[in-house]
């Protein structure tokens, strides 16, 4: 097992992200591997047999090949300034030819974390088809980089007892174990949506942790909730957030809910976990 950093060949993002996925490999004692995924040019292409396009086709495969060469250039460049000096854990960078979608969501299914850049959250950014399609077609868990590298803080986890949320917190359960210090965030209106829905009360997520050999504490959530985690993280020098991507399909507005998309569009913010 891993933690794997999706690079998308821009040094100071690809930094952001690795350094943010090294700081959870350390935390979880496993190797860190650097991915950058680019299309084989050739297959990408369409090849049109007549004399007169031949030499389109040759220009634009060359071209190709360059900008793919300067991507590469710059998340090695990442890679080297990020784990310079490191002696923790193993890191790997891999280049791999393959579409983006195919190689990030096997990640995902057989590493310990995927780490995105942040801002591929954002539709006219290089990884946010990977992202969307990991997240909400392969219903896989993903994690986003922070806007600080600093990993020393709580784990806090946004419980209203929904499924979005239970999902995110099994299956991102091996972060919290490697976090140990973790904060359920609870907003006393969630309880008030369903009396019969047991399992909405924090307690209930306290008492399953226990049984993972995970101790936590609750706090309430004031105010807004979006607001109120932000402020609860700065707060507690929190690490990283835990919440459920309350999404539609693609053909709705934006596929995540106003609480995630708010957090997903947060200037200053810990990592974020994610699981739909």
């Amino acid at each position: 097992m891993s933690v794997v950093a999706m690079l998308q060949g821009t040094v100071e993002t690809d930094l952001a992200t690795i350094r943010t996925a090294l700081s959870l490999a350390r935390r979880m004692n496993v190797p860190l591997r650097a991915l950058c995924v680019l299309p084989d040019p050739n297959a990408a292409l369409m090849v049109i047999a007549t004399p007169e396009a031949a030499g389109l086709t040759s220009v634009t495969t060359q071209s190709v090949f360059d900008m793919q060469e300067e991507v590469l250039t710059n998340a090695r460049e990442a890679f080297k300034q990020a784990t310079q000096g490191e002696e923790t854990v193993t890191c790997e960078f891999k280049h791999e030819v393959n579409t983006v979608e195919r190689a990030a969501s096997d990640a995902a299914a057989l590493s310990e974390a995927v780490v995105f850049p942040r801002s591929a959250a954002d539709g006219s950014q290089p990884l946010n088809v990977s992202f969307e399609y990991v997240l909400m077609e392969a219903h896989l868990p993903v994690v986003l980089a922070g806007t600080t590298t600093d990993m020393d803080g709580p784990a806090i986890i946004a419980w209203d007892g929904s499924n979005g949320a239970a999902r995110t917190v099994r299956f991102h359960l091996p972060l919290l174990r490697a976090f140990g210090d973790v904060i359920i965030a609870q907003n006393t209106d969630d309880l008030n949506k369903d009396p019969q829905r047991e399992i909405a009360a924090p307690e209930a997520l306290v008492e399953w942790l226990v049984l993972q050999g995970i101790s936590s504490r609750v706090m309430e959530i004031e105010g807004e909730v979006s607001s109120g985690l932000l402020a609860m993280a700065k707060g507690t020098g929190a690490s990283m957030i835990l919440a459920g991507a309350y999404g539609h399909s693609r053909l709705a507005e934006r596929i995540f809910g106003g609480t995630t998309r708010r957090l997903l569009r947060a200037d200053n913010a810990p990592a974020l976990a994610l699981a739909h």
